[in-house]
């Protein structure tokens, strides 16, 4: 049940709740953070409220390097409300911003989470790429799995859950 409780953990996960979807994860993310460019847009506070069970998340994310940011994340309706971490950069694939996280917990798996995202005035859409797709597939850099992802952009099932519904949340700007 390892992979229940980080479900039930974080920016990424908590989306995937009420979506009903089984994130992609990789070994590799979609492109060297070294070269990444850090897009501001992201920076700030975001809301979402899972329509399950109605519970405000709050998503804030602060500049980390001139390349990166982190993503701290903390559920209201929770007793102890969880706070998790995480490391986060941009890359574009196809013409498309995607979002490489990763946990930064002793004990996360160090893998990597993708999502497109788009940033319009106040609201941050995430949309989480599923593993639909990649069955057993793996990667053994970063370049085949962007090629991979580029190859099928415009397959739905890249972000869609069993259901063909679309695997994204819809956050807003929210005061820090």
């Amino acid at each position: 049940m390892k992979r229940r409780r980080w479900i039930l953990r974080g920016l990424l996960v908590l989306a995937l709740l009420a979506l009903g979807g089984c994130p992609f994860s990789s070994d590799h993310p979609l492109s060297d953070p070294a070269q990444a460019v850090r897009d501001d847009a992201l920076v700030g506070s975001w809301r979402w409220q899972d329509p399950d069970t109605q519970h405000w998340v709050t998503l804030r994310v602060y500049p980390y390097n001139d390349r990166e940011l982190v993503g701290v994340t903390r559920d209201e309706g929770e007793p102890q409300a969880r706070i998790d971490a995480y490391r986060l950069f941009s890359t574009t694939v196809g013409g498309q911003q995607f979002l490489n996280a990763q946990e930064l917990t002793p004990d996360a798996n160090h893998e990597w989470y993708l999502a497109r995202y788009t940033v319009a005035g106040n609201q941050l859409t995430l949309a989480f790429v599923d593993d639909a797709l990649f069955s057993s597939r793996t990667f053994d850099s970063s370049d085949s799995l962007r090629q991979f992802l580029e190859q099928n952009l415009a397959d739905p099932k890249l972000f869609a859950t069993e259901s063909g519904e679309p695997f994204q949340s819809v956050w807003q700007r929210a005061p820090w």
